[in-house]
């Protein structure tokens, strides 16, 4: 047997091997995605990405709640070190906002330009419809569930944890104590003792002082100077994607 491979099966070769790796970067099992949707109760379809569990290991899930006027696309960064860490992974649109505008009738869209109170506070029914749905997946854990959330939905996730006890942990990122009529002064003291990590940056670290202060459960964290809010701290504030994975992580597995 020769040792040599000729010009053609070289070629050949070469072939093979850039389609297997331009497949591999297509679709890699790890950042696998299908299109979630669901109603909530008063009849909103959330829109969503969901990205499962690998393998047939029973994973916690974790549900990313973006902020105003911005959509599910802002979590891109996040979602590859939470599914190398174990999560199945939902990013949802909320209310009015990408693809999460119907029914027609309610007007979602135009609520959110208007800034309508009622609207952002009726965002806790997105989150639980999503606790909902994420549950009824292939190889979900059901007692183990994070929410993480930016600026307004920082105030839906903490609003969403007062209401749900399934819910064991929250990450906030640029919280607000009263993002656009949502009261998380309030909320944060019905929480419990499930740990809450509020991260901000020097100039914007106000809300998250005082949330921390109000709540023995939360703990503030202030990740650079300056002002950059909410999920506009992936790729300029080093570290914050590690920061995140490592504390919903130790969440839920947490005796």
């Amino acid at each position: 047997m020769t040792r040599r491979m000729t010009t053609l099966g070289l070629l050949g070769f070469i072939t093979l091997s850039s389609c297997a790796i331009q497949s591999q970067a297509e679709a890699p099992d790890e950042l696998r995605k299908s299109k979630a949707e669901f109603k909530t109760d008063d009849g909103v379809t959330i829109v969503g990405d969901y990205y499962p569990p690998t393998g047939r290991a029973i994973s916690p899930a974790a549900i990313l709640l973006h902020m105003y006027n911005h959509d599910r696309s802002t979590w891109a960064p996040l979602i590859k070190p939470l599914h190398e860490a174990g999560f199945a992974v939902l990013a949802i649109d909320m209310r009015g906002h990408g693809e999460s505008t119907e029914p027609a009738d309610m007007k979602l869209a135009d609520r959110v330009q208007e800034r309508d109170p009622k609207l952002f506070n009726d965002m806790h029914k997105d989150a639980q419809a999503a606790i909902k749905w994420v549950r009824t997946q292939p190889n979900v854990d059901q007692e183990r569930l994070v929410l993480i959330g930016a600026s307004v939905g920082c105030s839906v996730s903490i609003d969403t944890m007062a209401r749900e006890p399934s819910v064991d942990a929250i990450v906030c990122m640029t919280p607000g104590t009263n993002y656009l009529g949502v009261n998380s002064t309030e909320h944060i003291l019905k929480t419990g003792k499930r740990p809450i990590l509020l991260l901000a940056t020097e100039v914007e670290r106000e809300a998250t002082d005082a949330l921390a202060k109000s709540a023995d459960n939360a703990t503030g964290e202030i990740v650079g100077s300056g002002r950059v809010h909410g999920t506009n701290m992936f790729g300029k504030i080093d570290g914050i994607e590690a920061k995140i994975t490592a504390f919903v992580r130790d969440a839920v597995h947490s005796p």
